[in-house]
């Protein structure tokens, strides 16, 4: 169970939160395309040493600029359901999510997700990864479950 819990609590920590809108401009960014907002999830399930486990990501992506991301897991029973809410900004193809109240969005302490049609993939260090690979989940790659109308 310390694995899956591990993998899940690393996944947990690779998301983190901020949100963008559509055809606004930051003050650090780029202009946020059209389709980019909306609500992304990820799912994955599995057993490791033993242990079932389940995690669910939701990730909503708001015009201007904010994101509200729901975490839930379930690790052999025990459940924990988070929400973080934050800022984010797009440049050059990546999402930047940055948790928190601040206006501005530093991106060498913020979330990064590249953005891949209708998905964001997480850019995550090769531990995480590695650690997800051995909890038996797939890469962490939100689709877009929901567009927010323009």
């Amino acid at each position: 169970m310390r694995a899956s819990s591990v993998a899940v609590s690393l996944l947990v920590a690779s998301f983190a939160g901020a949100i963008l809108a559509s055809a606004c401009r930051t003050t650090e960014g780029d202009t946020i395309p059209r389709s980019l907002p909306g609500v992304y999830e990820y799912d994955a399930a599995g057993r490791a040493f033993g242990h079932p486990w389940s995690f669910h990501v939701a990730l909503e992506l708001r015009r201007d600029g904010r994101y509200e991301m729901i975490t839930e897991s379930d690790i052999d029973g025990d459940r924990d359901r988070d929400t973080d809410s934050g800022r984010y900004i797009v440049r050059d193809g990546i999402v930047y999510l940055s948790k928190g109240g601040s206006d501005r969005v530093d991106t060498d302490d913020a979330h990064r997700l590249d953005i891949r049609g209708d998905s964001l993939r997480a850019d995550m260090p090769w531990v995480a990864n590695a650690a997800l690979r051995l909890a038996g989940a797939s890469k962490p790659i939100l689709v877009r479950r929901r567009r927010i109308g323009d």
